[in-house]
């Protein structure tokens, strides 16, 4: 029997000692933020609040677009063609749809910008103006995520 209290204490002692000596990293520091009581933690790696994380960036439209410009030759959205649709039919009588895809086609960053800007030049020469309510009816495709950043820009 004491042979199963040692086993048992031994390594709970040893993890309560190791814990107790181990510094505690400090993750974050409090900071007074806009003047008003409360409690928020920053990074305690920078000294001061982080406003924006690139220089000259405080939307996401100019965001999207400074990643259009660096990235311009690099892969951004790729959709695959549709072959062909088949029905089957299990044996408990549900019916399945199975999908035939073809292959990737990539647009890149620069194409994406190009027709995001494209799009929104249309929207805004049909009298579209920013702050005003727009309803996206699409499927889970590019362009779904093409006229999202359209929106954005305007």
């Amino acid at each position: 029997m004491i042979p199963y209290i040692v086993a048992i204490l031994v390594p709970l002692i040893i993890t309560l000692l190791y814990q107790k000596s181990k510094n505690a990293k400090k993750r974050g520091v409090p900071v007074d933020v806009g003047g008003e009581p409360g409690y928020a933690i920053r990074n305690a790696q920078f000294p001061t609040l982080l406003e924006t994380a690139w220089e000259g960036v405080s939307t996401l439209a100019q965001l999207f677009e400074m990643a259009c410009k660096k990235h311009g030759h690099k892969c951004l959205l790729g959709t695959r063609t549709l072959i062909s649709k088949d029905t089957e039919v299990s044996a408990t009588g549900r019916s399945f749809e199975k999908l035939h895809l073809g292959e990737y086609e990539w647009l890149t960053y620069g194409q994406v910008f190009e027709k995001v800007c494209n799009f929104a030049s249309g929207l805004a020469h049909l009298g579209l103006r920013s702050e005003e309510r727009v309803a996206i009816f699409a499927d889970t495709r590019a362009e779904w995520f093409i006229s999202l950043q359209v929106l954005i820009l305007l």
